[in-house]
């Protein structure tokens, strides 16, 4: 072990070296305090034995100095004392000395004590490495517990919908980073905007959890399904015996079973309008009474409103109240319909079709790059809940590694005018570039001919060569909707019969 001995007597202190040598160590020895502390700067000492009576500074003071350097604090301190001077002694040992020798030195007792400090010192060395080992490991521990809680919190974002805010487009980026800092203002009431089908209660969940996941509750409303007589108890709970059949101990109600997380409103349109003056109060004060109740209850939740209809018009008509609607404006947010962002849909169809998958246990990878252009021509009236749904179903039905137009075919049948591109990918004809004249199955049938005679009638030529009845009719059929530019709406009333029977004669030709 390194020992510094330090004595301005130059015999004491070369008695003590050798001594110290023979016991197997290694010191090393120092005539001043500046000297020692020159040295403990320099090379760390496990034991510092020094005299007390030095010129210039005693050895108090440099115990002082020792515990008061982060170099040497670790370093155990052994002072050495005249006869008669225990009050000297017992004052280092206050100030942090690990024992004091007595002059003259007794080597069987200077050999115990540095035994002592290197047992010590070992001991030190020990709790050290141990209380590393200990961090380490808290450490890897804690790492491991968090990458639990993020696969937990993944999870949970996937089954209760959060996640699916997706955000490609530049209108969705920027409602994400509103909608972000609506999350840190509890306070502030929120009036979410848009059609059917938008994802507003998902976005109402990325309120209220931000960027992670809230432990709060979070207390979704639908206000058109509650009647209006039990609207005010089912938000704001009832007391006891507050009307009939009330429970007889009372209830709380959303507003309360939220605690500090959210209410969410949806369809709050629908709110009767006599509610609507309580609302607003309630808003504003933070504080409510239950159905019944004299008390009045302080709550915390954020308040998140939703809606379809065009509330600016039903604010003019008288059907909602203007105070409140520009109350709830505070924090609005209006999210753009599916068709006004189709940078989202590319995203929007691999994580659903991707997730649709993983829980069927399917193949699908990605949609095919015509099947996104389909998806991306599709005018969505549906709005995002369409497309999920439209994915869900595809998945459910078929499988591979890729969506294929066919997968979404459905999508078109029966719709009244879909896009040339959607209808090109999916199998459809594209009739709105067919070139104009005849048809290939009329070029087939020869000379065939429709006109009207004199009459009125109908009148068909037909050419000496056999002709297909089938082919005719498609020729009939193609030559009508080419007439009308690819309006299958007017071809079908052109021809007498409806556009269904027209798109299946067309489709089942495709198909044969």
């Amino acid at each position: 072990m390194r020992i510094l001995v330090v004595d301005d007597n130059r015999d004491s202190l070369q008695s003590l070296c050798l001594v110290l040598k023979d016991l197997g160590h290694e010191p090393r020895g120092v005539e001043s305090p500046i000297g020692a502390l020159a040295a403990v700067r320099k090379e760390f000492f496990p034991l510092i034995i020094t005299d007390i009576r030095m010129p210039g500074m005693d050895g108090l003071e440099l115990l002082a100095r020792f515990k008061a350097d982060p170099h040497c604090a670790a370093g155990d301190v052994v002072l050495i004392t005249g006869h008669g001077d225990m009050s000297t002694a017992v004052d280092a040992l206050r100030k942090g000395a690990y024992d004091y020798l007595n002059k003259p030195i007794n080597a069987r007792e200077l050999a115990a004590v540095v035994d002592r400090c290197a047992e010590h010192q070992s001991l030190l060395i020990e709790n050290k490495e141990l209380h590393t080992v200990m961090e380490q490991r808290v450490s890897e521990t804690a790492a491991a517990v968090r990458r639990d809680l993020e696969d937990t919190r993944r999870v949970l974002r996937e089954v209760t919908g959060i996640g699916t805010v997706i955000a490609e487009s530049a209108a969705m980026t920027t409602l994400l980073h509103e909608a972000l800092i609506l999350h840190a203002e509890p306070a502030i009431s929120v009036l979410i905007e848009g059609e059917t089908g938008t994802g507003k209660e998902v976005l109402a969940r990325y309120i209220h959890n931000g960027d992670g996941v809230n432990d709060a509750p979070f207390m979704a409303v639908n206000c058109a399904a509650i009647p209006h007589e039990l609207f005010e108890s089912e938000i704001f709970g009832h007391e006891a015996g507050a009307f009939t059949g009330s429970r007889a101990d009372g209830a709380p109600g959303k507003l309360e079973q939220a605690g500090s997380g959210t209410l969410f409103l949806d369809e709050v349109a629908e709110m009767p309008l006599s509610l609507q003056p309580k609302l607003l109060r309630v808003l504003e004060e933070r504080s409510f009474y239950r159905v019944g109740g004299m008390k009045k209850r302080s709550f915390a939740a954020r308040v998140v409103c939703a809606g379809n209809r065009n509330m600016t018009d039903m604010v003019e008509k008288g059907s909602f109240r203007r105070d409140l609607y520009h109350r709830l404006r505070v924090g609005h947010l209006r999210i753009p319909p599916l068709r006004g962002r189709p940078e989202d849909i590319r995203a929007l169809v691999e994580f659903f079709l991707l997730r649709e998958a993983r829980k069927r246990k399917k193949h699908f990878k990605g949609p095919a790059p015509e099947t996104l252009e389909a998806l991306l021509h599709y005018p969505w009236p549906g709005n995002v809940r369409e497309l999920e749904n439209a994915v869900e179903r595809a998945v459910l039905m078929h499988d591979g590694e890729l969506l294929l137009p066919a997968h979404i075919g459905f999508l078109y049948q029966g719709a009244e005018e879909p896009a040339d591109a959607f209808a090109r990918a999916a199998g459809e004809p594209d009739l709105q570039n067919a070139p104009a004249g005849p048809s290939s199955a009329s070029a087939r049938a020869g000379e065939a001919a429709l006109c009207l005679g004199a009459d009125g009638r109908l009148r068909v030529a037909l050419p000496e060569a056999p002709v297909k009845l089938d082919e005719v009719l498609d020729a009939v059929v193609r030559a009508a909707v080419d007439r009308f530019a690819g309006n299958k709406s007017k071809a079908a009333e052109y021809l007498g019969i409806s556009r269904f029977a027209l798109h299946r004669r067309m489709q089942g030709r495709e198909n044969d």
